[in-house]
């Protein structure tokens, strides 16, 4: 399969003035011309409150929430037009021609040369439509994508603590292919769907299903499967020339199986799917695989393999500072090194599918996936958004299906509605769709419906909305003795953190500060430290909590929050919104789940310029012990307790600067503090 970049104008035409004889996949990335407003065929119609008119060249990945979506007056929610001018070569006469786009805020028209050729709803799934009819080859041809990123009563989410951004906001494609091809039309996926109904040291046996499409029939064509290990040698191949209402089925297996073992291993194989005419090859397809086992334990938690792992996640949105959702992969390596940083091995992409790169790197690197669907906060008692649901369910689970990270399909996230029928008839999709893997969801309240799914997520915030960080073990173990069989995670814990709030020692929580300051504007980074240290003890010493997703790992756009130092940001991110500053708690993660990272991170260094002359000074560290100095005194000795922690409290400061020195036989930290 080439991929090559679509280039306008002449360069276009000399691009693909060779014969295409396979499928070709072309970048429609480069040059769109945007209206922020709905036209079509030089008309415009309807309006927007903010924005203007005016045409600018962009290029793809683009939202045109970008320079808006921290704005107090809110973001910009309505139409916004793409149009671009492709020259079709002779070429590709006798040809199918596709154009995918991997995601569209909220909803999208497509328009070839003025005609509608489809509409997609739902911000955040890949949707493909043929344009071949459409095109008049040899000529230039217009198309047109009608973005709205209105709320509306048949799109999911309705509602929800972040933002849904308006634009194509992730790459699109244009797939060119023979006659007959593998199908780029089934729900959007890659058309081959890979099924391991046994997975175990000594065999995996693998059931490919391939969606085929003609424009014509199947007379001359064959079907072949193979699957490569890491070294590029086929160890199992098929053939079959069986096509039967568009699908093909291929079935073999392979002998001892290197397992794909998350981090400790992301062993990938190689499946490779080519679909011939009369011994020609006229289409393929390669995506990686990875065998692997797994089950929650009621009791025990998750097991990968037959191996027992503690799932160590967090949670992440699409979201950065400066471009809002509109990432490239260089946002979603970076997110990843910061991943794998502070040592998590498990991730909840909440709270909708994310860009299927984030998938594949996750494959790679071995990270364990929990991907959901935007049923979040509110539902609305209307056929058309529970179409919108078992849509959006089905292409999540079909084009996400062979990746090996993904071990668990999410129904919901906080709605606190009648939906019992709804999330059965999800469940049953799922598992009818994927018999392989768990469904679970996430909720904050106890209702009938939320053991439906295989497993449950809880979103509990003890010590931050309510209560105090004690009352969180209680909680877990009063609701799994009244549940004995129910598959516990935690599915959302933490609170929020403003840089510039900081005071000198917080905890144990008083009333007034858990019931009135966490909607406020006081959040002080120690606060945020301290409900994680209580908080990962709590899950920590819970096998029965199969795993647990803090949230977040980012501070992330939320227009309803005007909170912290910040309007419009949920701040309860262990890192900012730019990346470019780790928060205190995040190196209390980084200490107790990378040990390898050899850390030494003293907290409360952004406090420098203090009213109080006493203080807890707090280190956590990977080293058995730390010493704390304070102007060249030694204060102190100290043991590192199980979390990683050594902490001096009440450690008292001299007016004026007091220089402050942590040192380990692994490094060191330091810090000024200037007592007023």
């Amino acid at each position: 399969m080439k991929r090559t970049t679509f280039l306008a104008g002449l360069c276009l035409a000399l691009l693909l003035s060779v014969s295409v004889d396979a499928r070709e996949v072309i970048s429609m990335n480069e040059a769109w011309n945007f209206t922020p407003t709905r036209s079509a065929g030089g008309g415009r119609w309807g309006g927007f409150s903010r924005g203007g008119g005016n045409q600018q060249v962009v290029n793809l990945p683009h939202t045109w929430n970008a320079e808006d979506f921290m704005n107090d007056a809110g973001y910009r929610r309505g139409y916004g037009t793409y149009t671009k001018q492709v020259d079709i070569p002779d070429e590709y006469r006798g040809k199918r021609v596709f154009l995918q786009f991997e995601g569209a805020g909220s909803q999208a028209t497509v328009m070839v040369n003025g005609t509608i050729v489809g509409e997609h709803k739902g911000a955040y799934n890949t949707f493909t439509f043929e344009v071949t009819d459409y095109l008049r080859i040899g000529t230039v041809n217009s198309l047109t994508v009608i973005c709205n990123n209105e709320q509306t009563f048949d799109i999911a989410p309705t509602a929800g603590d972040f933002n849904v951004y308006g634009g194509l906001y992730r790459d699109a494609w244009m797939i060119v292919t023979d006659e007959a091809c593998i199908s780029p039309l089934y729900f959007g996926s890659s058309g081959v769907l890979i099924y391991q109904p046994v997975v175990n040291e000594k065999r995996a046996e693998v059931r490919a299903e391939i969606h085929l499409s003609t424009s014509k029939d199947y007379n001359g064509c064959e079907v072949y499967f193979a699957i490569e290990d890491a070294s590029g040698k086929v160890v199992a191949e098929r053939a079959s020339t069986l096509i039967n209402n568009d699908l093909a089925i291929c079935a073999l297996g392979v002998d001892n199986p290197h397992l794909w073992n998350g981090k400790e291993d992301p062993y990938l194989y190689k499946a490779v799917t080519v679909l011939k005419k009369d011994g020609k090859e006229i289409d393929r397809i390669e995506e990686n695989i990875g065998f692997r086992y797994f089950w929650v334990d009621k009791d025990k938690g998750f097991f990968l393999n037959g191996q027992h792992i503690k799932l160590h996640g967090v949670c992440r949105h699409q979201d950065w500072a400066g471009i809002a959702s509109a990432l490239t992969e260089k946002e979603h390596l970076a997110d990843y090194d910061l991943f794998d940083e502070i040592g998590a091995n498990a991730l909840r992409l909440a709270h909708y599918p994310q860009a299927h790169f984030m998938f594949r790197e996750a494959d790679k690197r071995g990270f364990l996936v929990w991907e959901e669907i935007p049923f979040v906060a509110g539902y609305v008692n209307y056929e058309g958004f529970r179409d919108n649901l078992r849509l959006q369910l089905k292409e999540m689970i079909i084009q996400n299906f062979n990746h090996p990270s993904i071990v668990f399909w999410g129904l919901f996230n906080e709605v606190h509605d009648n939906i019992d029928a709804i999330v059965a008839e999800l469940n049953a999709i799922a598992h009818e769709l994927d018999p392989g893997r768990l469904t679970t969801c996430a909720t904050d309240q106890e209702s009938t419906y939320i053991t439906t799914p295989d497993g449950t997520g809880w979103n509990k915030y003890f010590g931050w909305y309510y209560d105090t960080v004690a009352d969180f073990g209680p909680f877990l173990d009063d609701w799994h003795s009244r549940f004995p069989n129910a598959l516990i995670s935690i599915s959302e814990y933490g609170g929020g953190a403003a840089l510039s709030v900081h005071v000198a020692k917080y905890g144990p929580e008083d009333e007034v500060d858990v019931r009135s300051v966490s909607r406020g504007h006081w959040h002080p980074e120690e606060k945020q430290t301290y409900i994680h240290i209580n908080n990962w003890k709590t899950i920590a010493e819970r096998d029965y909590v199969w795993g647990s997703f803090l949230w977040n790992m980012f501070d992330f756009g939320s227009g309803m929050r005007q909170e912290g130092d910040v309007n419009n940001l949920n701040n309860k991110g262990l890192i900012t919104h730019d990346r470019q500053t780790k928060k205190d708690a995040f190196y209390f993660y980084k200490a107790n789940w990378n040990k390898a990272a050899q850390t030494v991170h003293l907290c409360s260094k952004r406090y420098a310029e203090r009213e109080e002359d006493t203080t807890d000074v707090i280190v956590f560290t990977t080293a058995p012990s730390a010493k704390l100095y304070i102007n060249g005194k030694l204060i102190g000795n100290a043991k590192t307790d199980a979390y990683a922690t050594v902490c001096w409290p009440g450690v008292k400061l001299s007016k004026g600067e007091n220089k402050v020195v942590v040192k380990t036989a692994q490094g060191e930290d330091s810090a000024v503090w200037t007592v007023k």
